[in-house]
């Protein structure tokens, strides 16, 4: 019995003796053929790396963003090829076959060999694709912020806006105040702030004609976020009466208090109509703080003493508000004193013409106009006057408009009209008639749009 025993056990001793050493023996036999393998298999983790880099190329090209994981998996295909050339161009190998036996060579290609299968599986959805579709930039990350250093007016004013808007016991706050004193610039700038507080900014003109279709399909989006519990803050830009937000499709109420929506309008009565349980009155610039606005916008810090009391009677004329200060300084920028005394001459004692629109606070901007050089930007401002009160303007249908009506002067190709335009959208915008509405499309100051309505009516 004992005898069975030991015999039994011994077979299956020298079956796994005999296994193990078929095995080791096939490590020595087969050691050229897993080196070879093991290069195979690192020249097609190479070509993958390739095409795996064209599809990065493209995404970085159209500004997407690259998946999680994609660059580590580049740089680990990196670290696997360079040790595979390392081994295969026969440093490590020649280091294996003297110092080291063909088994142990062998085993090592073939455990790199899995390494490398491994890594192509894991890099196989990447071929196809590695990125998704880049958000197109908002508001909030297109606006330019504007110099308020020693324009404490705004600068507190701002500050304060900030503040309610961060108070999770406010939802809905107002800016009122003048037409021209900054209520839109101040609603930019906040966006501009706090934006990272937020998943989504948007900002929307309202205007005295609500748009309600309009503004449903552009805060569509954002109110799907609200309504999913992410952070909103929603702008109503110039806006005139009370506001049904639930007809407009913007979640408000105490379910929706992550939903944060500032509002501007000219008055205090409009801000409490529609609820806003923060209304903040924006002031005129103070005297000085109009003055170093001014400087800046004509780019000018030394006076001769004519000339400054020139323009200290002009800036006066602006009444503080910044956006007459900007209009008017861009109008006289490296213009001579003649031109500069005939606008203060104009602005202090108007012609018949003027009167209506001094009384309104017109007649700076009508100044900048009237001063503009270019005869095709005055043509051009003249058409955005057409469109609808702050309704975007595309510069395509500029240049076709522009061509219908023969405003160019008879340009070699569309390519140079397109130019032409862009020189005189640029020169409008700089002159504060238009107002950038994203990073192709423009609106018309709505001060010369209520103008040219009063016109169609005399």
């Amino acid at each position: 019995m004992a005898d069975a025993v030991i015999s039994s056990i011994t077979g299956k001793v020298v079956d796994l003796l005999c296994g193990a050493a078929k095995k080791e023996i096939s490590y020595m036999c087969n050691c050229s053929k897993n080196v070879e393998k093991y290069k195979k298999e690192a020249d097609k983790l190479s070509l993958m790396k390739g095409r795996v880099q064209q599809q990065i190329d493209l995404a970085k090209s159209n500004g997407e963003n690259l998946l999680s994981g994609v660059e580590e998996w580049m740089e680990e295909a990196d670290a696997e090829i360079s040790n595979a050339t390392q081994f295969t161009n026969g440093e490590d190998q020649e280091k294996c076959f003297h110092l080291c036996s063909l088994r142990r060579c062998s085993k090592t290609a073939i455990k790199k060999t899995n390494s490398l299968q491994q890594h192509q599986e894991e890099g196989k959805s990447f071929e196809t694709r590695v990125s998704l579709p880049a958000q197109a930039p908002g508001f909030a990350d297109l606006y330019q912020s504007k110099n308020l250093d020693d324009i404490n007016t705004q600068k507190l004013i701002l500050e304060e806006i900030i503040r309610a808007i961060e108070d999770e016991t406010i939802q809905i706050v107002g800016i009122n105040g003048l037409g021209g004193v900054g209520k839109t610039t101040l609603a930019s700038e906040v966006a501009k702030a706090i934006k990272n507080q937020f998943a989504d900014v948007v900002f929307l003109t309202v205007t005295q004609t609500v748009d309600v279709k309009m503004i449903q399909e552009k805060v569509g989006v954002a109110a799907s976020r609200i309504m999913n519990g992410e952070k909103v803050l929603i702008i109503l830009d110039d806006v005139w009466e009370e506001l049904k937000l639930e007809e407009l499709g913007i979640p408000c109420g105490s379910e929706y208090m992550n939903c944060k929506i500032l509002l501007t309008s000219r008055s205090r009565d409009v801000c409490v109509a529609n609820n806003a349980q923060k209304s903040i009155s924006v002031n005129p610039l103070q005297e000085k703080e109009a003055w170093i606005l001014f400087e800046r916008v004509v780019g000018k810090s030394e006076w001769d003493n004519t000339l400054k009391e020139v323009a200290l009677k002009i800036v006066k004329e602006c009444g503080g508000l910044p956006l007459f200060i900007q209009a008017v300084g861009k109008a006289l920028k490296d213009k001579e004193i003649e031109i500069w005394k005939a606008g203060l001459h104009r602005l202090q004692a108007p012609m018949d013409g003027d009167v209506t629109y001094k009384r309104k606070g017109i007649l700076q901007l009508k100044l900048s106009y009237d001063y503009l050089e270019d005869e095709v930007a005055k043509s051009l401002f003249l058409l955005c006057s057409m469109f609808p009160e702050d309704g975007n303007i595309g510069l395509k249908t500029l240049t076709h408009y522009g061509l219908a009506l023969g405003i160019f002067n008879n340009p070699d190709s569309i390519h140079d009209t397109k130019y032409i335009v862009q020189l005189a959208v640029e020169s409008l915008k700089s002159s504060f008639l238009l107002s950038p509405a994203d990073i192709n499309n423009y609106s018309t100051n709505d001060l010369f749009l209520q103008k040219k309505r009063r016109r169609r009516t005399l």
